[in-house]
């Protein structure tokens, strides 16, 4: 066999091979970021007192989520945000199933196109609700977290609340019937 053979052979078996691997990153890229089964996105919810998370909520907004035009808006003694959230460690909870709600109506979304609306809704919420996460956090490595946590948990807490209640609506709206498993996870 002459050279030229042999380098056309061996340029040949480089280029398969770098399809073969080009093909097993994307097939296995896919099969790892492939939407989660009901199951497995409700076992992703860390558990989080819905009846804490609405009383420090509803402390800003109503029940609709929409913010309180009442003067006693904003009430609930620091001390009390920060044992109804679970302090900082709750809030990175919230943040955590803050991504699984959007998973959720993802997971909505591939038979009611129509979702798309709230899903992008939820991620505009999550993003709002990591920056009150981070400004916290940004509060206790400079030692200020006490001054900061009142305000900056209580939005976060809402943000986390009007995401559930997007969520639920949605579920309810599609008629779906895992809303009951839902509203018991949530």
């Amino acid at each position: 066999m002459n050279t030229q053979n042999f380098h056309f052979v061996t340029a040949i078996g480089l280029f398969v091979i770098t399809l073969v691997l080009i093909a097993g990153y994307y097939y296995f890229q896919s099969r790892r970021s492939s939407p989660s089964s009901w199951e497995e996105l409700l076992a992703k919810l860390t558990w989080i007192d819905r009846n804490s998370i609405a009383e420090v909520a509803l402390d800003l907004v109503d029940e609709s989520g929409q913010p309180k035009v009442t003067d006693d808006a904003g009430s609930l003694d620091p001390s009390l945000v920060w044992k109804l959230t679970g302090g900082l460690k709750g809030l990175e909870a919230l943040e955590r199933n803050s991504e699984v709600l959007i998973d959720l109506a993802f997971y909505v979304q591939q038979w009611y196109p129509e979702a798309l609306v709230t899903a992008e809704r939820l991620r505009l919420d999550a993003r709002e609700l990591k920056w009150h996460v981070e400004r916290l956090k940004g509060a206790a490595q400079k030692g200020n977290l006490q001054v900061s946590f009142p305000f900056y948990a209580q939005r976060a807490v809402v943000s986390y609340y009007r995401m559930t209640r997007r969520v639920l609506s949605l579920y309810e709206a599609c008629n779906f019937s895992m809303l009951a498993d839902l509203q018991k996870a949530l």
